[in-house]
């Protein structure tokens, strides 16, 4: 694969960038594979953990299914974070030593101030998301909770369809933003223990510099969660350190 080196204009001192080729995405993806087969008892650790998270999520919320795809949905926000110890756990294995839970966790504890304020954004984008689907959803509904025959009518068909374009439009806007700040940030921080703005920074020339394989990338994790989501969360055992591998190699290859 070629690469060109993109050095940034704004500071001396931030990372250079590296363009790839449009297929690199896919790179990715298999040196993820590399690395969950090389560290599989961590890896379904992590899987499981997240799994968990998920079926808790559901728990909690399934007597009112729009609080349940809110926060499914800004769980999925908050995946770029929770994934923190799959991105030392390939951190480690890049490094030839062994993978640890418990080293990871504590590379995690000595990082924690500036993951923590980019925790803090995510988690208010993730509250704004839920805030906003929920009125979008009183809207549709004229009532804060809907029955499930409401959910019903709208798999049938009967919605407004303004309400619906709102719905998918903020939903989409919301994805896009946490994506494009966060696509290599956390293994950034993780990495070099950058403060969270100049994270952010980077990950927006990366997206910005790589316009189409990042658009693939971010197809590839749109199309590898909604798995996940319809095997009921299962699939994520293996899918949730899969993503979040392939995302620490997409790090490694556009970061310098």
């Amino acid at each position: 694969m070629k690469t060109q080196t993109v050095h940034p204009s704004f500071s001396e001192t931030a990372p250079t960038i590296h363009q790839v080729d449009i297929t690199e995405p896919l790179d990715w993806i298999a040196a993820g594979f590399r690395t969950l087969a090389a560290a599989r008892a961590c890896s379904l650790v992590y899987g499981a953990l997240f799994t968990l998270a998920c079926w808790a999520t559901l728990g909690l919320t399934w007597a009112l299914p729009w609080f349940t795809i809110a926060f499914v949905t800004g769980l999925l926000l908050l995946g770029p974070f929770l994934a923190a110890g799959l991105y030392v756990a390939a951190r480690q294995h890049e490094a030839g030593v062994p993978v640890s839970i418990r080293a990871g966790f504590e590379l995690v504890w000595e990082r924690r101030t500036n993951l923590s304020l980019f925790a803090l954004l995510l988690g208010l984008i993730a509250a704004a998301w839920v805030r906003l689907s929920a009125l979008l959803f009183a809207v549709q509904f004229n009532m804060f909770s809907p029955s499930i025959e409401g959910y019903v009518g709208i798999l049938s068909g009967h919605f407004d369809p303004v309400v619906m374009a709102f719905f998918f439009g903020i939903g989409l806007l919301l994805a896009a933003v946490v994506f494009t700040i966060s696509a290599v940030a956390v293994p950034m921080i993780l990495d070099r223990d950058a403060g969270p703005i100049t994270a952010m920074q980077t990950s927006y020339r990366a997206v910005r510099s790589n316009l189409s394989a990042m658009t693939l990338w971010a197809a590839l994790i749109v199309a590898v969660s909604g798995i996940g989501i319809l095997t009921f969360f299962v699939g994520m055992v293996v899918l949730f350190p899969l993503l979040g591998y392939a995302t620490w190699h997409s790090y490694r290859r556009l970061v310098a």
